[in-house]
């Protein structure tokens, strides 16, 4: 049995972590929580009858020698508090973004060579089924030779766009910041050696100047193909979707709805013929509504479809067992380092526009 403990009681911890430490009761003992801000600590240990609460958090590691400590605080935050985990014993799983340079997330790792620690980034999305099962399907060959991919991903108006005060407004590169590194870690999960970066904006709701853009887009060029990658902010719409092309095929991932369609409309001497055309829609049909049926089986009974679900199982298992892991410390660094890239580009590009870099939240 596993001894864990929280840091930060905001709503990651509250919606994912807290439910899915109590979920995995047969593995995990959550010891406590802490949070500096003593009214949502209160709030929170009320809510989930949690009795251990702290308001410092060196106390809560000496007192409850926790075997891991989840870091759920704001990014600024998160070296300082994941190196003292580290160096107290405990292995560490933290929020991404791992941080907010490439020069702490080196410090992180090392800390967590140097102590003999695990220290895992929670990506959650490399670990939703879907992305999983797309990822074999690649080094299976079954698509045939990779080619490239594009990601798409929309976040609506009102979750940071629309509010002020939202943390992410405070990151470098804005809301960049905040959902940058979900495409960036998805790129490197089948891109290698990621060489150039091309990115361009479009500042599409000037009635919020504090959101540093509500669409921006970006090239990732490596050795072995091109992610497109769009996001968008300016919607009252979700969507998180993904396409990977090979050679002999096309993989089409809903990663919101955790259902991949496995794409073949071959072209033979002709261009697309009507047969062709019915096959493989018929085939995406059938591969929708299977999937759409089997992944509401299972999240009706068992809910272990979500990404922050078995991401936290598989970094146990990594802490317990030495089992592989997707979003190491190593891959948390690469993230951050291709991210600052990213913003970089997008800043260069705010100048040639006239627009400030950054505008900060009050």
């Amino acid at each position: 049995m596993l001894k864990v403990a929280i840091v930060g009681c905001g709503v990651i911890t509250t919606r994912k972590y807290i439910p899915i430490f109590h979920k995995l009761k047969n593995r995990t003992t959550l010891v406590g929580i802490c949070d500096t801000n003593e009214s949502a600590l209160k709030q929170v240990a009320a809510m989930f009858n949690i009795r251990n609460t702290y308001m410092d958090f060196g106390e809560m590691i000496l007192r409850q020698r926790p075997d891991i400590v989840a870091v759920c605080t704001p990014p600024a935050t998160h070296t300082r508090l994941v190196i003292e985990a580290l160096e107290k014993g405990s292995h560490v799983l933290v929020e991404k973004p791992m941080a907010l340079t490439s020069a702490d997330c080196h410090k992180m790792v090392d800390a967590s060579n140097s102590h003999g620690r695990k220290l895992g980034i929670m990506h959650n999305q490399v670990f939703n089924p879907a992305f999983e099962k797309a990822c074999d399907l690649v080094s299976a060959g079954a698509i045939g030779k990779f080619l490239g991919m594009r990601t798409f991903l929309l976040t609506p108006v009102d979750d940071m766009t629309s509010n002020q005060k939202h943390w992410a407004h405070k990151l470098p590169g804005g809301v960049l910041g905040e959902t940058g590194p979900h495409a960036i870690y998805l790129t490197l999960a089948l891109l290698n050696n990621v060489t150039d970066v091309h990115v361009c904006f479009k500042k599409l709701l000037p009635e919020y100047p504090w959101s540093s853009a509500e669409d921006i887009r970006f090239d990732l060029v490596a050795d072995n193909g091109i992610n497109s990658v769009t996001l968008m902010y300016g919607s009252n719409q979700s969507a998180a979707e993904i396409e990977i092309i090979g050679t002999e095929g096309m993989l089409k991932l809903d990663l919101q709805s955790r259902i991949l369609i496995h794409h073949n409309r071959t072209v033979g001497s002709e261009l697309l013929s009507a047969k062709a055309l019915i096959k493989s829609v018929t085939s995406g049909v059938y591969q929708t509504a299977t999937s759409f049926a089997i992944n509401g089986i299972v999240h009706a009974f068992k809910k272990t479809l979500d990404g922050h679900y078995i991401g936290v199982n598989r970094f146990l298992d990594y802490v317990a067992i030495d089992a592989p892991f997707r979003a190491s410390g190593e891959k948390g660094k690469e993230t951050t380092a291709l991210l600052e890239t990213v913003i970089q580009k997008f800043q260069e590009a705010q100048q040639r526009e006239g627009i400030s870099a950054v505008v900060t939240a009050p």
